[in-house]
């Protein structure tokens, strides 16, 4: 699929738009509906702020290790972008002591404009986590991996980047009805960011960016 999506949506920014959706599975039959905001840091009128995207998820427990959901980039509507995501999140590890619990979610990122303005990326997150304070919350750190599938950019430029990876660490508060998340994350330090005209905060200089995000989850 050739690459012709809007060129303002550069891959920092489409990597940047959310958070890690689920880390821990939701409990067997449970539902999940999060909100959340953030995105990369930007400066915008001498302020340094994150990007205001949100986005909405609905999630459901398969069973006790396997979650899957659908999440909607509300703000990327508004401007006449669909950008819809589904995955699954797998436990494949039970937290031990001191050695955490490993959770990996696939996910397929959908893009789509007009006809010839559509992306689907590839994703694969992986998370460790530790419970504490008796299960009422939990930190985690991971990596999330975006996967460019074409060959040719815009122009007909050759793609020199075929993976996109993005760390980062979390806390989620558990209560019994809602969950509270804040996460940082390092987006796509491999990528310049100097040929943008978004300004992006960052630490590694012209390349990736630094966001931060914050968001709810009800379940029920």
């Amino acid at each position: 699929m050739r690459e012709t999506i809007l060129a303002s949506l550069i891959i920092i920014t489409i990597t940047s738009c959310a958070p890690t959706r689920f880390v821990k599975p939701l409990a067997k039959k449970q539902q999940a509906v999060n909100l959340s905001l953030g995105g990369a840091l930007i400066s915008y009128s001498k302020l340094t702020i994150p990007m205001p995207f949100v986005t909405a998820t609905y999630g459901y427990g398969i069973d006790s290790t396997l979650t899957g959901f659908g999440a909607l980039n509300i703000t990327s509507l508004v401007y006449g972008n669909a950008q819809v995501e589904l995955g699954l999140t797998k436990q494949l590890l039970q937290q031990k002591g001191v050695w955490p619990g490993v959770s990996v979610s696939p996910v397929a990122n959908i893009i789509y404009r007009n006809k010839d303005a559509s992306k689907v990326y590839p994703q694969v997150d992986i998370n460790a986590f530790w419970d504490y304070n008796n299960k009422r919350n939990f930190f985690y750190v991971g990596i999330s991996n975006w996967f460019e599938l074409a060959g040719k950019r815009v122009y007909d430029q050759e793609q020199e980047h075929h993976w996109l990876f993005n760390p980062m660490i979390g806390e989620t508060f558990v209560r019994n009805k809602w969950n509270y998340n804040i996460e940082l994350k390092v987006i796509a330090p491999n990528i310049a960011n100097n040929t943008s005209i978004v300004d992006y905060k960052t630490p590694f200089g012209s390349h990736g960016a630094f966001g931060i995000y914050i968001g709810c989850t009800r379940k029920f």
